[in-house]
């Protein structure tokens, strides 16, 4: 049965693994694969942080596309879309598992403490993800 697969991608090497899983398998059951890429403008002490918001979704635009692009290589017949948004990973992936027969996520991204076996956010969507999540090491 062909499956929709969310994929949360942040530009980490955890992520592009995931992705890759992703696609695999998508190659093995059909569907489509959806990479997920969620931006903010970071707050710090209560205080947005200078950077303009264009420029932090155009390199949010561009960590995506290298992922897919790294993923795609290895799997062209796989039907692998990218999406980007502007929210709270959290949020938006819970929201996006409400539609998707699958999330998947790295262990770990950018935010993670060195030595964490799982990130906080792979930790909260297994927990709040309206449908079956795969951590992928």
């Amino acid at each position: 049965m062909p499956q929709t697969i969310a994929v949360g991608v942040d530009g980490s090497d955890e992520s592009v693994r995931a992705l890759r899983w992703a696609a695999n398998q998508i190659r093995e059951v059909g569907g489509i694969a959806h990479a997920i890429m969620v931006w903010h403008q970071p707050v710090q002490f209560g205080y947005r942080l200078p950077t303009p918001d264009t420029e932090l979704e155009e390199r949010a635009s561009k960590a995506l596309d290298t992922a897919v692009k790294a993923v795609e290589a290895d799997f062209p017949d796989v039907d692998l879309r990218s999406r980007l948004i502007r929210g709270h990973v959290v949020d938006e992936l819970v929201g996006l598992s409400k539609q998707a027969d699958l999330l998947v996520v790295g262990n770990k991204g950018h935010g993670a403490f060195t030595g964490m076996l799982v990130g906080s956010v792979a930790l909260k969507l297994v927990h709040h993800a309206a449908c079956p999540v795969v951590v992928v090491r």
